[in-house]
Formats: structure tokens, C-alpha cells, sequence
């Protein structure tokens, strides 16, 4: 099956959506405001030359740390509209129903305590202190797009998504008989219930329970 690298690049945005937010709530100083406004003033008035100045300011890392929180934070918002328009399309329907479905009620606290909190506490606003947390996200990432531990996304929990793991009864998708799923879903699933499923990446699927009797409307039309 065909991985959906965009959804899943999205769900480790996502997942890593609150740290930012707290990044930035917590390197933010009054005394970042004012230096914006008269840098925006000298750029109307095309005094270029006062960019060979930014890269002195005692600030310059805090900014660019707010910059990239704000842009992941601006991307994490967008990828949930994605996530949501998602759920409306390209779901298969072959009467699948799931075995062995335990939920992971704990995935988004263990995402949040063991990558997001230990990181916020860190002092970033220094090139060091920005090189080393640049470094560490981008070994996180790397980990999450290796592996498919961006199920356990907080941001999900938050919505009212649920994680269950699960196996198939029976299914076409050869790849995955007898092996251990995770599904993100909304709503109750249990054994033997008949499921609609849309491939993300790994061995995530989105799913949801299926309404046997419109199931049975669209084979007959």
C-alpha cells in the first residue's frame, strides 16, 4: 500500500505543535516588540542597511526562536484542517472487522512528558542553546518518521481522538494479516465490529465504525 507521507509528516507537526507554543510563551519578553516595530519602520522607509545590524542584536536568537515556533505552530494549526477534510474521502470499505482491540488510552501523556516537557525546560535563546534544541528536533523527527510513534500525537488526544491497537479478522491487505495495527479513530471500536479504513503510513490506519446498513445500500446501487 501506498504510505501517506504528507499526512504523516503533518501528524509529527502535530505532535510536536505543543512544545512550541510553550517555546514561545516562554522566551517571549516585552522587550521583543518594540526593536520589531522600528526595524519595520527602517524597512518602509528602505533603510536596508539596518539589516547588518539584526545579526548583532542581543535578542537575534530569541527572534529566531519565536520565528520558528510561530511558523510550526501556523503549519501544526493548517494540518489539523487537513487531518479533518481527510476523514471525508478514500476510505476503503471491504467489511473488515477487528480483533484483539485494546485501547492506548496513555499515548498522548507519554509523547507529552517524555519529548515535549524535558525539552521546554531547556534555555534556548543563545546559539548554543539554539544549536543543541535544532540538533535534538531534528533527531526526534527523524525518530518519529523511522518508527510510527507520531500515533501517540497530544494534539489528537486533545481533539477527542482515540488509539486502540488491533488485529484484522481477516483482510486483503497481505501485508498486514496477523500483525499488530494501530487505529486512530473517534467513537467506540470492539471486536467483531465492522470497520472503514484509511492507510496512513507504517502500521497506522485511520478507521471508524461502519454503518452495516448503508454499506449494504451502496453494494446493492
Amino acid at each position: 500500500m501506498t504510505e501517506n507521507k504528507p499526512m504523516k509528516r503533518k501528524l509529527i507537526m502535530q505532535a510536536f505543535a505543543p512544545l512550541f507554543l510553550i517555546l514561545a510563551i516562554k522566551n517571549f519578553r516585552r522587550e521583543l516588540i518594540h526593536p520589531l516595530i522600528s526595524l519595520s519602520d527602517h524597512l518602509k522607509k528602505q533603510e536596508w542597511e539596518i539589516l547588518q545590524h539584526i545579526l548583532h542584536h542581543p535578542m537575534f536568537f530569541t527572534y529566531v526562536l519565536e520565528l520558528i515556533c510561530g511558523i510550526w505552530i501556523v503549519y501544526a494549526l493548517l494540518s489539523i484542517r487537513s487531518f479533518m477534510d481527510l476523514q471525508t474521502a478514500n476510505f476503503r470499505s471491504q467489511g473488515e472487522k477487528p480483533k484483539d482491540v485494546k485501547k492506548i488510552s496513555d499515548s498522548g501523556i507519554a509523547f507529552f512528558m517524555t519529548y515535549v516537557l524535558p525539552m521546554a525546560m531547556d534555555e534556548i535563546g543563545t546559539l548554543r542553546g539554539l544549536a543543541v534544541f535544532a540538533l535534538l528536533m531534528i533527531m526526534l523527527y527523524a525518530l518519529m518518521w523511522k518508527t510510527n510513534l507520531y500515533y501517540q500525537n497530544p494534539i489528537l488526544t486533545i481533539l477527542g481522538y482515540e488509539v486502540v491497537s488491533f488485529q484484522f479478522e481477516d483482510t486483503q491487505l497481505r501485508d498486514f494479516r496477523n500483525k499488530e495495527c494501530i487505529g486512530i479513530t473517534r467513537g467506540a471500536i470492539e471486536d467483531g465490529a465492522t470497520i472503514k479504513r484509511q492507510y496512513i503510513a507504517d502500521n497506522v490506519f485511520l478507521i471508524y465504525r461502519e454503518n452495516t446498513e448503508e454499506r449494504e445500500r451502496k453494494k446493492s446501487s
